[in-house]
């Protein structure tokens, strides 16, 4: 060692000073790596200045070089320390005073600079480990920078010097300010010599090369390469079969024989993309680089690829150790685990037997002994068996090895060469990326493609170059014509052959291999240690990074190969795959190109940022192959948490992708996995990278693939099971590689607080316009927060295109955005058009909403029920809100189980689950136990949503229901919305709305007119009428739009966009945007702008654009991106195999008209948002029964390509719609919307789910109607109607019944029946003119339901006209059976007393006369014995009471209850026919026959109702009414009571549930009351004190009068029975009298109302009601004696 300082120290040049460098910028300078500048260190000390300073530099930075190259051993050598303590004494050995310094420091401070120097070599070969994983080329641009760095401070110093400046001082600064953390971060050596510390720098010393690195990338380097694409198979089958260990040795042996051809030729190994490899070979101008020209570049890459798939084909791998060829000679790895240059012969020596050792001796997995003992006891020389390293053990259970196997490993390669640009980008604190982009990238991918295993093919402009420089064999000049790659080597046998003069490079290296970055390390201070460290650090993986910093402070004794074995694992791991969707390509354009470079950095920043907040790992960042690529991680070591899938991993790829989109415009595709993988060091000794393998990974690649995703999340089973609060949509399985059957894959769908609102605009930074508005809607808000008193109502009114949907948008935001401390809740809403058709169609959407945030503290209860009365909820829902979030698990994973819950919560009656959560909220898969027959009262479904929203929004101080388009919703979503007002204290409803002047609403008259009266005197309730722009509005926005100064615009200009869009807002918006995407201003002469000309934006698109938008606006105002597609299909007759290319045809379509502004994307709707499995128990069971029916029989919507990516589109405003229909053919119209039908429909038949739903249903009766063809939409308004009038909703039914009725009324002139011209019926075939008349008859149900008898009366009397004016009818195909519910629905409503006529009732008697006629030539007993029925009670009203029982005979002989009763009802609603008897009793009674009266009474007791449905609870009612009244007046009371509870109430609660509903059930309870009372007389009574409670009660009374007139004319009128209950109360005694005198007098007022109904009844009623009304007054006169005798 000393003589080698004599030696160096006759050396002329001088160094100046070194001193740790400063923050400085970095360039992109050209020096190269080899261009060092020398440096060093001083200081100041005043111990020992005088003695330094006479120190040359020169010898200080000779001894520091020599005594780095002993820091190769792990200790530092102790005869080697004792020898420098011993030479150093020998004064005379040294010829100056400068080596006697150096001796003496030796002397005085050998052990702090052994303990410096052990510290060094630690850093050093730390630096060098981390080095493997990155590239050549980085590890060069980072020596460049320390290289440009020293230029620089020199530079410096020079200047200073030059200009005289205290060089000494400053130095003084620099050194003190980087020795200063000695003692700070080494307290052992606080109180070392001061010249130690100036004369090494510490670990600690961290310096900033460049300076915020973060602020100077990315970093962009552009070269000529030739580019090899290496691509092994084989991998994926090992990894399920091996252990682990096998498993990491067979790879990376393989990999290390790939490795070193590469590096024998000179390339730089880029990337590992799993288990393929790329290498660079580029061209350099430095002389000292092995490749001067791109030819010899070519030339090295194709002659390396060749001789890989020479010596790597076929590699046949047998038994448990792997591999059956000889494993890499020891030597070669003794050479590769040099930790440093210049070490001491005997220990590389030791070294290097430790490594042979290591490859034949291993120690159990097990084995903990990590680290060599230090000291001179242990001799490295006489150690013959090392200890074993411990291998991690994996987090799974052990891997125990597995039989042995055989396998076959291959290769093949890719090579192609041309221009690339090197880029670095991310950050200089979390992590770094270095990728390569370019052509050749695209080269080598079809280049590999072509490729076959053991061939090597290259790109046409590789194959040029092959070609300049020798042969090459085959057509490789067709292929270069036809722009395909050309095989250039198979296996050992090369394919070209270059000429003499170019000659191949071999046993070049690596770039920066230990020895080549040793050299450039050796002259480095601490501080550029540790920048370098830190700076290369950010290109590995964090794994190996941990890994690297736990153990770098510790003195490490296994070897490379023992390091990179022993980190390998089994581990569950969640890998992620994301890829940006963006041009990647290089232009040329230098500042195109930086553009492209900035973007890559951003998608690198956000996404670091994004998964370090979340804990994840960062795996890669490349573009390869596949395109850009993101890959991150959890479940390595650092990222495994409890429910890290749930809670951040799937939260996470949301994240990831939503930011991307956000921030950066980019669309992305992302495929996920969560399965055991192998986790560790991938490639060779010298070159590897941490990354993760397996199936798994795999599978995760393949579905971010665009063959499989469509910008979209997709995830495999096991994510999907883990993740229980996400909802998931099942897809087609892909098959995948190392799986033996098709994979189930899903794409979660994630639910957002805005995806309630998502068919929402967006509110303008700028808004112009409206302020006086904006200000009044913000002023109600406030004051409600400030008050909470009273609920308010604003209702805003527009013509289209005035801005009404912009200025709601705008005024909720606002709203939104209140400075103030409180919480405001905000629930948003558009109507569409066809919304009036479909119940509740608000509630759809914002109850699935309400659903959706519900939490449970104990999941235990959703199979519990509350107790309390009905839709009582209890204070758990006080902390629900719309916008509470949680990512706490939950057994509510979808709406339908959140639905049954809140039925329970609610105390719901049990057909709530299925008929309202089924047919009305669209919820799949209720999985509820099924209840037959009728649904729930609407009105107490209307109750439950505003119970329930009320609810789930009262803690907060506002909360704002904005309704857009209100002129689309339906009648019971305004019954909702009513409820809501006037119930709740915190909730401003917000409307908007078309002129209702022009467009009806269905809203409720009597509450329209309170909100006009009553509630706006109070202040709750608000107009505001929007009209159109003014010129300075106009003006506003044209600067606005186009950025400039009002005074900037033309008047001309003003005045043109002013006259054209006539002040309209959203067209004077769009024609601006126009203007402005194509630069249709100009600078006039008088420096104004003025305006080019232009055409519209809908003829200047391409025709198939256009014809595409023409089936988007059939569709309608909002449709999905699916039906659009298969309709698309329909309509052009795309054949299978052509399915995706026409998909991603009408995705460009759509794409073109969204940036055109004609139709906007929106958010899916919750309703295509559903998961397709039911109850989440025993959820994976279910899921794999249900992706048995997905992948067995997949519908046409699940198989199609787009199925994945299906989104809404919306038109950005109903005139863009409007114009493009207007321009359409009708007949071309017709045809779409056929065709768009027979898709729909057939989708409603394939999926189950659908067949309930009524909204899907009535979209496709739509379409059928649209289309002109009648039969369709006729059968479907009837079926749908039928559904609708089951749950009660008759307003919806009768608006589907007019809308097909409508469809055959025309503007021509001439004679109607009906409201339909003549020449329209003489065209009417037989089977159309049934469907007419059903609908006819439909529609006056409907109305007569709705107690709107005269509309009623007016449908039935149409279906008689054109029964009777249409030729067809007489036609002997013609089914007379189908005008037979006209009679009766007609005698119906003359029962209800709408129709008038005279005394002798010859409307009546004639309508029953052509009834029985026609009955009778029809010969059917099904209607012959309902016509008859009818018969007998017009005679019975007429008092022909004789005649009417005669009639009964002939009914006697053709009715057979056991045959006729289900056709019957099912014709009529009830049996008519028996009721026939019901009346017969009355009739009895006119004629004073008792006896016969209560003989019929037996017969119909005893052989009538036994017979008949006991689920028809409306037929054995009217069949018993007149039994019950008969019996209760002939002292059979409680008899009657037994009667009706065991026929009526029992069955009905048995089969519907006490919450059903049926059209007496308002009768029962008084009913059941009067029968109680009077059959018990004096006797003492359970319940009467809800009896006088009851009675008590003036509302108690309220009875509609439909029920009141139908039922008065089958006995005695209801309303007579519940006057009975207050007579019969009043005659007891034990009720107090004041309570008596107040009862009989309720009974006299009631009483005396029903015999005034009963003028319109049958005579028994009126005779019921006088017979009581004598009672009563005689009770009333005998309660005002007792009350005078009292006095």
């Amino acid at each position: 060692m000393i003589k080698g300082l004599l030696k160096n120290r006759k050396k002329k040049k001088t160094a100046p000073p070194v001193h740790p460098p400063t923050s400085i910028n970095v360039g992109e300078g050209n020096s190269s790596h080899h261009d060092v500048d020398d440096g060093g260190s001083c200081s100041s000390d005043q111990s020992s200045s005088s003695e330094m300073s006479s120190l040359s530099e020169k010898y200080r930075r000779l001894e520091i070089r020599n005594l780095n190259r002993s820091a190769g051993s792990p200790q530092p050598p102790m005869h080697f320390i004792n020898s420098l303590q011993k030479k150093s004494g020998a004064s005379e050995e040294f010829e100056d005073d400068k080596a006697n310094m150096v001796a003496k420091l030796m002397k005085n401070h050998s052990q702090d600079i052994a303990l410096t120097l052990l510290e060094r070599s630690s850093l050093i070969e730390s630096i060098i480990r981390l080095s493997q994983h990155v590239p050549g080329c980085v590890i060069g641009r980072l020596l460049d920078d320390i290289t440009r760095d020293r230029r620089e401070r020199k530079d410096r110093l020079d200047r200073r010097r030059r200009r005289g400046g205290n060089i000494s001082h400053s130095l003084h600064q620099s050194c003190k300010s980087n020795s200063s953390v000695i003692g700070d971060d080494h307290p052992q050596r606080a109180g070392s010599n001061p010249l130690t510390k100036s004369w090494v720098s510490t670990p600690s010393d961290y310096c900033e090369i460049g300076g915020d690195g973060s602020k100077s990338l990315p970093i962009s380097r552009s070269r000529e390469s030739a580019l090899l694409f290496v691509d092994i198979s084989g991998f994926t089958k090992l990894s399920t079969v091996l252990d682990v260990d096998s498993f990491s040795n067979c790879m990376n042996t393989y990999f290390e024989k790939v490795i070193n051809q590469v590096a024998s030729y000179g390339g730089d190994i880029l990337k590992f993309a799993g288990d393929a490899i790329f290498c660079e070979w580029r061209v350099s101008s430095d002389e000292d680089e092995p490749f001067q020209t791109l030819e010899e570049c070519v030339l090295q890459a194709a002659t390396c690829a060749a001789d890989i798939v020479g010596l790597c084909s076929d590699f046949n791998l047998v038994g448990n150790s792997g591999i059956s060829r000889q494993s890499f000679r020891s030597s070669h790895t003794a050479s590769s685990l040099r930790s440093s240059a210049g070490a001491l012969d005997d220990l590389r020596s030791n070294l290097a037997r430790s490594d042979s050792d290591s490859q034949v001796s291993h120690s159990p997995p097990g084995h903990k002994e990590r680290r060599r003992p230090s000291g001179p006891e242990r001799s490295p020389s006489v150690d013959t068996k090392r200890p074993s390293f411990k291998r991690r053990v994996s987090i799974e259970a052990p891997f125990t090895k597995r039989p042995s196997v055989e396998s076959t490993l291959n290769v093949k390669c890719g090579v192609g060469v041309g221009h690339m640009a090197g880029v670095h980008v991310g950050d200089s604190i979390s992590r770094r990326e270095f990728l390569m982009l370019g052509d050749p990238i695209e080269q080598v991918a079809l280049a590999e493609a072509a490729a076959s295993h053991g061939e090597v093919f290259a790109s046409p402009d590789a194959i040029s170059y092959l070609a300049k420089m020798g042969t090459v064999l085959g057509d490789w000049e067709a292929d270069a014509k036809y722009g395909r790659p050309t095989l250039i080597a198979v296996r050992g046998e090369k394919r070209f052959n270059p000429r003499e003069e170019y000659n191949l490079r071999r046993g070049v290296g690596l770039p920066f291999e230990c020895a080549k970055l040793q050299q450039h390390m050796d002259d480095f201070d601490f501080s550029e240690l540790n920048w370098l460290k830190r700076m290369i650090s950010l290109y590995v993986h964090p794994v190996a990074v941990d890994e690297e910093h736990e153990s770098s402070s510790n003195v490490k004794h296994e070897t490379d190969y023992e390091r990179n074995a022993a980190a390998a694992e089994l581990r569950s791991v969640y890998t992620c795959f994301i890829s940006p969707k963006m041009d990647y390509c290089l232009t040329g354009n230098e500042e195109k190109d930086q553009k492209l470079f900035q973007r890559l950095n951003d998608i690198m920043t956000i996404t670091t940022g994004l998964i370090d907040r979340a804990e994840g790992h960062l795996r890669q960042f490349i573009v390869d192959d596949k395109g850009i690529v993101l890959i991150f991680t959890f479940g390595l070591r650092g990222s495994t948490f409890p429910n890290m899938i749930a809670q951040r991993a799937i939260p996470l790829t949301f994240t990831i992708c939503q930011s991307l989109q956000d921030e950066l415009g980019i669309k992305v595709a992302a495929g996920a996995t969560f399965e055991r993988a192998y986790c560790g060091v991938v490639g060779g000794i010298n070159r590897h990278e941490f990354a993760v393998l397996g199936p798994a990974v795999n599978l995760a690649a393949r579905l971010m693939s665009p063959k499989h995703n469509s910008n979209v999340i997709l995830v495999d089973k096991n994510v999907r099971l883990l993740t229980n609060q996400i909802f998931f949509r099942p897809l087609p399985a892909v098959k995948a590689k190392g799986y033996s059957d098709p994979v189930p894959i899903f794409q979660p769908m994630r639910i957002s607080n805005e995806q309630q609102g998502s068919k929402w605009g967006h509110a303008k930074k700028k808004f112009v316009g409206r302020s006086s508005e904006i200000k009044q809607i913000l002023h109600v808000a406030q004051e409600m927060t400030l008050t909470r008193m009273t609920s308010k109502f604003l209702f805003m009114t527009a013509s289209s295109g005035t801005g009404k949907s912009s200025l709601m948008v705008q005024a909720t935001e606002s709203v939104r955005a209140m400075k103030m401390k409180k919480r405001v809740i905000v629930t948003r809403y558009i109507s569409n058009e066809g919304d009036s058709r479909i119940p509740f169609s608000l509630f759809r959407s914002i109850f699935k909403d309400l659903l959706r945030q519900i939490q449970q503290d104990d999941e235990a209860s959703m199979n519990s029920s509350k107790e309390g009365s009905d839709f009582e909820i209890d204070k758990e829902w006080d902390s629900l809100s719309l916008q509470s979030h949680s990512t706490k698990s939950s057994l509510m994973s979808n709406d339908a189980t959140r639905f049954r819950y809140v039925c329970e919560e609610l105390n719901a009656p049990p057909e709530f689950a299925e008929v309202v959560g089924k047919r009305l909220l669209g919820l799949k898969s209720t999985a509820g136990p099924s209840t037959a027959g009728k649904p729930p009262d609407l009105n107490k479904i209307v109750n439950f949503m505003a119970d329930a929203f009320i609810r789930c929004t009262k803690h907060a101080d506002l909360v704002l229901l904005a309704l857009d388009d209100v002129h689309w919703m339906d009648e019971m979503s305004w019954k909702v919305v009513q409820e809501i007002f006037e119930r709740s204290d915190n909730v401003l409803t917000f409307c908007g709305s078309r002129p209702p002047s022009t467009n009806h609403l269905e809203v409720d008259e009597k509450f329209w007119s309170e909100l006009h009266g009553a509630y706006k005197e109070e202040g709750r309730y608000l107009e505001i009428n929007l009209g159109l722009f003014s010129e300075t509005d106009a003006l506003e926005m044209i600067a606005y739009h186009l950025d400039v100064s009002v005074e900037d615009i033309d008047g001309s200009f003003l005045r043109n966009l002013f006259t054209s869009s006539r002040g309209m807002p959203h067209y004077l918006s769009y024609v601006l945007e126009t203007i402005k995407r194509n630069d249709l201003t100009v600078k006039l002469d008088n420096g104004l702008i003025g305006l080019k000309s232009s055409e519209s934006a809908e003829n200047a698109l391409d025709s198939s654009v256009r014809t595409t938008l023409h089936l988007a606006a059939v569709l309608g105002m909002e449709f999905d991106l699916l039906d659009a597609a298969l309709s698309y299909e329909e309509v052009c007759g795309v054949k299978n195999a052509d399915r995706f290319s026409a998909a991603m045809e009408l995705c460009a379509h759509f794409d073109v008209a969204e940036k055109e502004g004609i139709i906007e994307r929106v958010l899916s709707s919750a309703k295509h948002d559903q998961d397709e499995f039911g109850d989440p128990v025993d959820e994976e069971d279910r899921l794999c029964e249900s992706l048995e029916d997905v992948t067995a029989t997949p519908s046409a919507r699940k198989s199609h390509p787009l199925c994945s990516d299906n989104r809404r589109y919306r038109f950005t405003h109903d005139s863009w719609k409007t114009s493009i229909l207007s321009v359409m053919l009708a007949s071309r119209k017709e045809e779409m919307h056929e065709q768009i039908a027979t898709v729909l429909e057939r989708e409603i038949v394939e999926e189950t789910e659908s067949k309930d739903d009524l909204e899907k249903q009535i979209t496709v009766f739509k379409h059928w109607n649209l289309s002109g063809n009648f039969i369709k939409a006729a059968e479907l308004a009837l079926q749908i109607g039928g559904q609708l009038m089951i749950l009660g909703l008759n307003s919806q039914a009768d608006l589907l019944f007019t809308d097909v009725i409508t469809s055959l009324k025309n503007e021509q002139e001439g004679v109607t029946h009906g409201g339909i011209c003549s020449s329209v019926l003489d065209a009417v075939e037989p089977s159309e003119l049934e469907l007419l008349i059903k609908l006819f008859i439909g529609k006056g149900k409907a109305l007569c339901n709705l107690a709107k008898g005269k509309a009623g009366a007016e449908a039935y009397q149409s279906a008689l006209d054109i029964l009777h004016y249409t030729p067809c009818a007489f036609a002997p195909e013609f089914d007379r059976s189908v005008s037979f519910p006209i009679f009766s629905g007609s005698f119906l409503v003359l029962k209800m007393g709408v129709i008038e006529q005279n005394e002798g009732g010859s409307y009546e008697v004639g309508l029953c006369k052509q009834f029985v006629e026609q009955a009778r030539l029809n010969n059917d007993p099904v209607h012959y014995g309902r016509a008859l029925a009818m018969q007998g009670e017009t005679l019975a009203r007429l008092g022909k009471f004789e005649e009417a029982l005669e009639n009964l005979e002939t009914i006697k002989s053709i009715y057979d209850i056991e045959t006729q009763h289900a056709a019957i009802c099912k014709a009529y609603g009830s049996d008519r026919v028996g009721q026939a008897f019901s009346h017969s009793v009355n009739w009895n009674h006119a004629l004073g026959r008792t006896d016969a009266a209560l003989a019929t009474c037996k017969y119909i007791v005893d052989e009538i109702v036994p017979k008949s449905d006991p689920k028809n609870a409306h037929n054995t009612f009217c069949l018993l009414y007149s039994v019950i009244v008969t019996m209760k007046e002939h002292d059979k009371a409680l008899e009657a009571r037994d009667l009706f509870i065991a026929t009526i109430v029992a069955p009905f609660e048995e089969h519907f549930g006490s919450g059903g509903s049926t059209f007496t059930k308002p009768m029962w309870q008084p009913i059941l009351m009067v029968l109680d009372l009077q059959g018990n007389g004096d006797k003492e009574i359970e319940h009467i004190d809800e009896y006088l409670d009851w009675a008590m009660d003036d509302s108690s009374y309220a009875l509609k009068s439909v029920i009141e007139g139908a039922m008065g004319n089958f006995s005695a009128t209801p309303l007579a029975m519940f006057a009975e209950v207050p007579f019969y109360l009043a005659q007891r005694k034990e009720v107090d009298l004041e309570k008596r005198k107040h009862l009989i007098q309720t009974a006299c007022t009631q009483m005396e109302k029903s015999l005034k109904n009963a003028e319109k009844c049958i005579p028994y009623a009126k005779w019921y009601a006088q017979e009581k009304l004598v009672a009563i007054r005689a009770l009333s006169m005998e309660l005002d004696c007792i009350d005078s005798t009292a006095t």
